[in-house]
């Protein structure tokens, strides 16, 4: 646990802002780190000079950024964790649902994302990262054409978190769900393509993968994607 010391007193109007500041500085310099407990509201609120409620409107804010987990009780407090992707999703979600971003350039950035990722995949993905995703096919070719729009999304979040998963890079993993899950809001929202047969793509994408041909991979992901893509622009005119 940090010492109380290593804070100073707070002369701010946006007094929590500063609060979360000096805490976010204990930890990018190393004096928190993940499982370490802060001190109490009432210590460190004396320390900052600022209010208990001030001190609390922090940790709320670096709960929901994932950088705090508050526990309640007796043997309670704010603790470290080692991060959430969430804020980082819901960011994106958000810019675009609320027009920070285009829907064509959100489209656009997501299929160069994807190339890589391809690459990567290609180069160090193995036997069971491959077996994974076609079993994700597999469940979702059982599951019959009457497959409800949440069930076909869900299904899609979770191939792509497999192909994530294939590059064996962890940043890859949560920049890939940070596109995938707000583009699973928008489909569920404006439905899906019924006409088409999805899962035969995703099939013929997972053998180039196995064959470690990331050419025609990454010739098969963009054609798909830009089926999908043309027609969530299509719907978004309509």
């Amino acid at each position: 646990m940090t010492e109380a010391k290593n804070f100073k007193p707070i002369r701010t109007k946006r007094a929590f802002e500063e609060v979360c500041e000096q805490i976010r500085h204990e930890i990018q310099s190393g004096n928190l780190t993940p499982g370490d407990k802060l001190p109490s509201e009432r210590e460190l609120a004396e320390t900052f000079q600022v209010s208990r409620s001030t001190v609390r409107e922090a940790f709320r804010t670096l709960e929901i950024g994932g950088v705090l987990e508050l526990h309640k009780g007796v043997h309670g407090g704010a603790v470290v964790v080692t991060g959430n992707e969430r804020p980082i999703t819901q960011t994106m979600a958000d810019l675009l649902s609320l027009g920070g971003i285009s829907l064509k350039d959100y489209t656009e950035a997501r299929a160069c994302m994807q190339r890589e990722m391809i690459r990567l995949a290609c180069e160090r993905g193995t036997d069971e990262d491959f077996a994974a995703m076609e079993d994700n096919l597999a469940r979702m070719r059982a599951v019959g054409p009457g497959i409800s729009v949440e069930e076909r999304t869900a299904f899609t979040q979770e191939f792509y978190d497999g192909l994530a998963r294939a590059t064996h890079n962890g940043a890859m993993v949560i920049i890939m769900r940070a596109f995938t899950e707000p583009l699973s809001f928008y489909l569920n929202k404006i439905g899906v393509d019924r006409a088409w047969d999805v899962a035969a793509s995703r099939e013929k994408f997972v053998a180039h993968l196995r064959d470690r041909d990331a050419d025609a991979a990454t010739q098969e992901m963009i054609g798909h994607m830009d089926r999908l893509h043309t027609y969530m622009l299509s719907q978004q005119a309509e």
